[in-house]
């Protein structure tokens, strides 16, 4: 959802994300931190903060929440403060980009170790910058986490390869949660 950006007043409501040339740097949780305190004294969570380059564009995505969920008038709340502060200090993120706000969706990108912690026990996509048993890209449960890795049993391993794997954050590229639709249980149709 893209509400505003540096570059001029873009008011759009929707964003089609382009998959291919994502280039990620997520910058640890003090890069951004006088935008995660501004985002906490509006009375939201800050999920996430992701500067990426896709293409030749700029994207600062700011993922937020709070219990009852986040609507379109909250991300626009978020926008526009977020907005006004990064207009007054434009040194935190150089050059033109888009500011994103948006919750983080049912399929939450994994930020640290804490949301692997939190996340134990679901599905999750794993990209990775080196090969981890032969593949880059690692779809499985996420079984535990610790300061420097996470454990995790993947979906379908290949034939002789081990079905968990420890993985270290220092190779995660991206990382987020998988959708999955339960059975309804007690329906008949």
């Amino acid at each position: 959802m893209r509400l505003s950006a540096k570059s001029g007043s873009s008011h759009s409501l929707f964003f089609k994300r382009e998959k291919r040339g994502i280039d990620v740097d997520t910058g640890g949780k003090n890069a951004f931190k006088p935008l995660r305190v501004i985002v906490s004294e509006l009375g939201y969570d800050c999920v996430g903060i992701e500067l990426a380059t896709e293409g030749k564009a700029q994207f600062l995505r700011v993922f937020i929440d709070m219990v009852g969920g986040i609507s379109v008038r909250d991300c626009e709340t978020v926008s526009k403060a977020l907005g006004s502060f990064l207009d007054e200090h434009q040194d935190l993120v150089p050059g033109k980009f888009f500011l994103e706000v948006s919750s983080p969706g049912i399929e939450r990108p994994l930020f640290d170790a804490g949301d692997y912690v939190r996340f134990a026990g679901r599905k999750a996509r794993l990209r990775t910058r080196v090969p981890v048993g032969g593949k880059k890209s690692l779809r499985g449960t996420i079984l535990s986490a610790g300061d420097n890795s996470v454990t995790f049993e993947l979906e379908t391993p290949e034939q002789g390869e081990e079905g968990v794997v420890e993985v270290p954050f220092a190779i995660i590229t991206r990382g987020n949660l998988v959708f999955e639709e339960k059975a309804d249980k007690g329906r008949s149709s």
